[in-house]
């Protein structure tokens, strides 16, 4: 009976880390203020050209203008980076990478 509950106990304590990790790893839409971000999860073919995205600077980030900035690039993908964010250094060909300040605005727009 002792040895049921000793497996027990640890087959949680091997689990519980698993469990963690899935959900920090589980990806969201959900943005600050709790809007959904405008993010297309596509960017690993392709190409960018983020040149043609820089007209949109300075223009307020919404669903409409993260999309036409994208096909203005040639984008298949786009990256929302906000203030503070932590960002993956991968590399994707066909990704817009737009970053925005406290105010919604876009401040860069840059290929990667």
């Amino acid at each position: 009976m002792q040895t049921i509950s000793t497996a027990r106990r640890f087959a949680t304590l091997l689990s519980a880390p698993l469990l963690l990790m899935a959900t920090a790893c589980a990806s969201t839409d959900v943005g600050s203020g709790g809007q959904r971000e405008p993010v297309v999860r596509d960017g690993f073919s392709g190409s960018c050209d983020g040149k043609a995205a820089a007209a949109y600077v300075g223009q307020t980030l919404s669903e409409q203008v993260a999309g036409q900035a994208r096909q203005a690039a040639g984008a298949s993908g786009v990256r929302i980076i906000r203030p503070g964010m932590a960002v993956t250094m991968d590399y994707r060909a066909g990704r817009l990478n737009l970053e925005v300040d406290d105010e919604g605005r876009i401040i860069k727009a840059s290929c990667g």
